[in-house]
């Protein structure tokens, strides 16, 4: 069996994810690069292999079409926004994931967030190593309201951590674990009446035809005046464009992304005034040594698991 395995992190936390593909036997083509593969990239890589183990590397149907013998794609992950799934099922491709490997992580980057954004902690760091000591004046979390949208894997792991901040939550999601809700204190509500009320919202949403530029010009004029706006999900959920017009005129009060276009950089860093306002990460969320080693050994395991015949846990197609 010829595996490729393209994403950067995988078994750079442990070789255990190594370990399980070693044994047996296959012959394994792990990306060195330290780039994330590109569509032709793939095309070429993908001709001869019987299983990848991807990451956000692109596997459209133009990459699928070269692929002679695949047999299965383990996503080293949660979303599959980057897998043709309709390709997949037709031509027999199995798709599994990773969803119980890196909730917990994402959910407190999150958090981290929540802090970092009412208390100002980057624009206070940044000033005080050019000698600033005046006053930086943030916002205590008690008894604010979170909106979390998306109450799935990581949407409810950012309740449960949420809960002993004292935070009022409600949360929208089109599927209502109402026993979930009930036992940690969250209300189900309609979209647009989270966007009023939170005055923190959580993106936890996959993406997809329904959740593609979810929060747009329209969406953004009805969020609470002065709320914050996380989204950890993938950049395509928020409209950049009108998040940055609405920090600009103060609409927001500040905005947290762990996922951006190279756009929406260039255009930041073009505004003085409002990089303060926001905090940019580089799709960080899933990184952490535990989370990693996780997410490889599920996505390694999947794969042994389609390829020994067993029943597949995390199966998506």
């Amino acid at each position: 069996m010829k595996i490729l395995v393209t994403p950067r992190s995988f078994a750079s936390t442990s070789k255990e994810p190594l370990k399980i593909l070693q044994q047996k036997n296959y012959q394994l083509d792990l990306n060195e690069t330290g780039e994330r593969y590109t569509e032709a990239k793939m095309k070429k890589l993908i001709e001869d292999v019987d299983g990848v183990i991807v990451g956000t590397d692109p596997l459209t149907s133009e990459v699928l079409q070269e692929a002679q013998q695949l047999k299965i794609i383990s996503k080293y992950g949660v979303g599959v926004d980057n897998i043709d799934l309709d390709f997949a099922r037709q031509n027999n491709i199995a798709v599994t994931n990773t969803p119980d490997a890196n909730s917990r992580s994402v959910a407190e980057l999150t958090i981290c967030y929540l802090f970092a954004l009412s208390r100002r902690i980057v624009e206070a760091d940044k000033k005080t190593k050019n000698y600033y000591q005046g006053k930086i004046i943030g916002n205590t979390l008690n008894k604010k309201v979170l909106g979390i949208l998306g109450l799935g894997k990581i949407g409810r792991q950012v309740a449960r951590l949420a809960q002993g901040l004292n935070l009022q939550l409600i949360a929208y999601d089109i599927e209502r674990d109402h026993d979930f809700a009930r036992k940690h204190d969250i209300e189900f509500v309609e979209f647009t009446e989270l966007l009023e009320r939170s005055d923190y919202i959580s993106c936890n949403v996959p993406l997809n035809s329904a959740t593609r530029n979810m929060i747009a010009k329209e969406e953004i004029d009805k969020i609470k005046e002065n709320a914050f706006l996380i989204n950890t999900a993938r950049s395509e959920v928020i409209n950049e464009d009108y998040l940055i017009t609405a920090l600009k005129n103060g609409k927001l009060a500040g905005a947290a992304l762990d996922v951006q276009t190279q756009e929406t950089i260039d255009k930041i860093n073009q505004q003085s005034d409002i990089k303060d306002k926001i905090i940019l990460t580089p799709h960080m969320g899933a990184h952490t040594e535990e989370a990693i080693e996780k997410m490889g050994v599920q996505a390694a395991q999947n794969l042994v698991d389609y390829f020994n015949n067993k029943e597949l846990q995390y199966r998506v197609v």
